[in-house]
């Protein structure tokens, strides 16, 4: 019961401090959007789609009309949809129902850990400080407008469960563990790749050095099919999508979207305390800064698990273990590209054979510093260790850049983007820093001894991610397209009200086009509305969108200059109806195109205020 009550008073804190690290949100939940109108309203829309369309067609959304699998563009979300089920149903505000998720994921983030720390340390204090970490950490400023990249919390869950199995051999503790990681899976794509190597080595560490039986061996192995067989039928439509003309991304994609090193030295400028001061290179999705307190304490975490291992023993083999550690150390010299005033040392290949060499020669040599090693990789601090390691070097990309000048290739990443399929398809390798967060923050609790240690480390690392007020409804209006007004700078499920209603009411087989069209924040708005009636659409904005989409939009931009070829893309498109939002336009340009409309026989069926319907009549 005091477990029990140690978790439920810990997961009260972090909602506590959610409400305040949010902060204006709390007071808008039904109204503002956290962030911007981009991916949060996107993502609001495939909620409100999954929440009411499960089932069936459930691939086939509504946007990019006729393309099948429209959904699969970009994350399904469907343990998040499932979570916000009854909200919707009884209020059927997607942005409440967004809202409530965004705050959740700050939470389960904390709880999880809270959990997987404690029973890694068995201590409350280091557990909570652990939780603080990771469910406030700076990266998570960072990408406040990713709903799946912060839908990290089934991670923790996962490694709690499967540790819980091996410490008390418990078939429930496996299945919990094995439903987080189906969870996590299916939470966000990124995750089901990133995260699903760490977990699988940690399974095998953990039969390794317990010398499982077979029958463990066993269990284990169905829990591994399981978990399999639940998530294969989520990944096949993004598999078939490459039947579809979706190809791999374009390496020069994949190492924009890469980190650089320096990102880790980079943070997110809305963090209060450090976010104009920690800006080594900054990029896009190149704002890593894990957070001093943090690194400090994994350090020190580090550092005792050695010191444990070592024992009251020579201090020769503590002088050997430094050895070990600072000839690692030569791989940051290149790494960084600094430059020493004796030596020279720039090639990461040979720093590495170099720094090899050296391990392996202090190892053969003695062994105390080889017993130490050996017990310090069996302990969890080992295996986080190593596993924060393997998740930056993913972080890096297929090529590694310091200051955006290459420093060595290929990368680690390069290697599962050949071999591992799905690897190929995804843009930010530099989410891997979710990855490098969890164990962070898993290592940090290892470091905390008292309580007042862990009152003044929870306190730092909260000034370190401090970015009160975050941005809500932050509107964009550096659009790519010419001749288009600037969007409203709030989003209601009330815009447009009448308009959508009309359009609601359509017969069944009503396709509709909405213009202008092409410009990702109009898009994403038509969208959003879009759950009010739910045709089929043929604006659509996502992870990725068909190539013929791109003919259509460049052809409607030429409406007025190249009118043939608009209507005839325009009749090619399947819309059966058109609405005109005249006052996105600047000056008369959206009078023009309702009068390019009338032009060609569109029947206007319907006007509310500067919004026209339009009827397509489509000859046979």
């Amino acid at each position: 019961m005091n477990r029990a009550r140690d978790a439920a008073a810990a997961t009260a804190a972090y909602a506590a401090l959610t409400i305040a690290f949010t902060w204006p949100l709390g007071a808008g939940l039904a109204r503002d959007v956290p962030s911007d109108f981009g991916d949060p309203l996107l993502n609001a829309w495939i909620l409100a789609w999954d929440a009411t369309h499960l089932g069936r067609g459930w691939w086939n959304a509504n946007i990019f009309h006729p393309h099948r699998f429209a959904l699969a563009y970009s994350e399904h979300l469907l343990p998040q949809a499932i979570q916000i089920v009854p909200v919707y149903a009884l209020t059927k505000n997607p942005i409440l129902c967004y809202n409530l998720l965004f705050l959740s994921t700050f939470v389960l983030s904390g709880l999880g850990m809270f959990l997987l720390a404690r029973e890694l340390t068995g201590a409350r204090a280091a557990a909570f400080v652990a939780g603080l970490a990771f469910a406030f950490a700076p990266y998570r400023i960072a990408s406040l407008p990713h709903l799946q990249v912060l839908s990290s919390a089934w991670m923790p869950f996962a490694l709690f469960g499967f540790r819980r199995y091996f410490e008390t051999g418990r078939w429930r503790a496996l299945a919990a563990g094995s439903a987080a990681w189906v969870a996590q899976n299916l939470s966000c794509g990124y995750y089901l790749l990133f995260f699903s190597p760490v977990i699988l080595i940690y399974i095998g560490w953990e039969l390794a050095i317990r010398r499982a039986e077979w029958r463990t061996l066993v269990q284990v192995a169905a829990a591994l099919a399981c978990v399999a067989l639940a998530t294969a039928p989520f990944a096949l439509p993004y598999l078939q999508l490459r039947e579809l003309g979706f190809g791999p991304r374009p390496i020069a994609e994949i190492e924009r979207f890469s980190a650089d090193v320096y990102a880790y030295f980079t943070a997110d400028e809305n963090l209060r305390l450090l976010g104009s001061v920690v800006r080594a290179w900054p990029k896009a999705e190149g704002s890593l800064f894990p957070g001093f307190t943090i690194t400090v304490l994994a350090l020190l975490g580090v550092g005792r698990a050695f010191q444990a291992r070592l024992g009251p023993g020579p201090k020769r083999a503590a002088r050997q273990v430094a050895v070990i550690v600072l000839a690692c150390a030569i791989v940051l010299v290149p790494l960084l590209g600094i430059r020493l005033p004796i030596v020279k040392i720039t090639s990461v290949s040979r720093a590495m054979l170099v720094a090899t060499i050296i391990v392996v020669v202090v190892l053969a040599w003695s062994r105390e510093p080889r017993r130490a090693v050996a017990s310090w990789l069996q302990s969890p601090v080992g295996f986080f260790t190593f596993a924060t390691l393997f998740a930056i070097a993913m972080s890096f990309g297929p090529v590694i850049h310091a200051r955006g000048r290459m420093v060595a290739q290929p990368g680690i990443y390069a290697a599962f983007s050949d071999w591992v399929p799905g690897f190929d398809g995804i843009r930010v390798p530099a989410r891997f820093a979710m990855i490098v967060t969890l164990c962070l923050s898993s290592t940090a609790a290892f470091a905390i001894r008292t309580s007042t240690g862990a009152a003044i480390a929870g306190t730092l690392i909260l000034l370190e991610s401090l970015a009160v007020p975050i941005s809500v409804n932050a509107n964009s209006t550096g659009y790519t397209q010419p001749h288009l007004a600037p969007l409203p700078d709030r989003v209601s499920i009330h815009d447009a009200e009448e308009l959508y209603a009309y359009v609601s009411q359509l017969p069944d087989g009503a396709v509709l086009l909405e213009l202008p069209l092409g410009e990702p924040a109009f898009d994403i708005r038509y969208m959003f509305y879009s759950t009010r009636h739910w045709k089929p659409l043929v604006n659509g904005y996502s992870g990725g969108m068909p190539e013929e989409y791109n003919t259509l939009n460049f052809s409607l931009q030429d409406a007025l200059d190249r009118p043939d070829r608009a209507w005839q893309a325009l009749l090619q498109s399947g819309a059966t109806h058109v609405v005109v939002h005249e006052a996105f336009y600047e000056e008369r340009r959206g009078r023009a195109i309702g009068d390019w409309l009338r032009s060609r026989g569109a029947q206007e069926l319907a006007s509310f205020g500067g919004d026209h319907v339009f009827q397509i009549r489509h000859s046979n």
